[in-house]
């Protein structure tokens, strides 16, 4: 009797372990994934020529995914430059959408740097124009993208939860291999 006991104890306490190491794993993946998208890294920086003007632009996503709102992110090279303007995302060939606009506002940087936020609804092939306005007259810029089809979760995620069972399945062999080691040593002592 209290042998069966000792080796309930066991079980559960392994159970519990087991359970707590996976736990433990989400958490760290969910951590990981969470830091991976909060950085403030852009995603593309291209170096243009918008009229009179150059400028370097950033995007917080490349590619872009639909139905996923991405910064783009303007930066004049000279910085005394007071810039205003505005992003207009425009359909390429074969993408069936209308012209999306977007304002330029001021980041408040000493750097003059503007910042717009898209909402692409449409995966395709898209343009992203920025149109400034300044001292020296109108420019505009042009950055071919295609917008992609959002992922339906990160990929750290779908490992943990797509190898789950297979570490689930280890650990009910290991406990069924220990449970008939501690059976095999009762009977040997009997």
């Amino acid at each position: 009797m209290a042998t069966e006991k000792k080796v309930y104890r066991l079980f559960v306490r392994s159970i519990a372990g087991m359970g707590l190491a996976l736990l433990m794993l989400l958490i760290v993946t969910l951590v990981g994934t969470t830091n991976a998208l909060a950085a403030s890294q852009p995603a593309s920086i291209e170096t243009l020529a918008a009229g009179p003007y150059a400028i370097d632009v950033s995007l917080s996503q490349n590619p872009p995914f639909a139905d996923q709102p991405f910064d783009v992110i303007v930066r004049p090279q000279n910085s005394t430059l007071q810039l205003k303007g505005e992003v207009i995302a425009q359909p390429g060939l074969g993408t069936d959408a209308t012209d999306l606009h977007t304002e330029l506002s001021a980041t408040g940087d000493n750097r003059g740097t503007l910042k717009s936020t898209i909402h692409i609804p449409v995966r395709g092939a898209w343009n992203i124009v920025i149109q400034l306005e300044g001292t020296r007259g109108v420019g505009r810029a042009s950055i071919p993208v295609t917008v992609g089809a959002p992922g339906a979760m990160a990929p750290s995620l779908a490992w943990v939860i797509g190898t789950s069972p297979l570490v689930i399945l280890a650990v009910f062999l290991w406990l069924q291999h220990r449970y008939r080691r501690s059976l095999i040593t009762q009977l040997a002592k009997q």
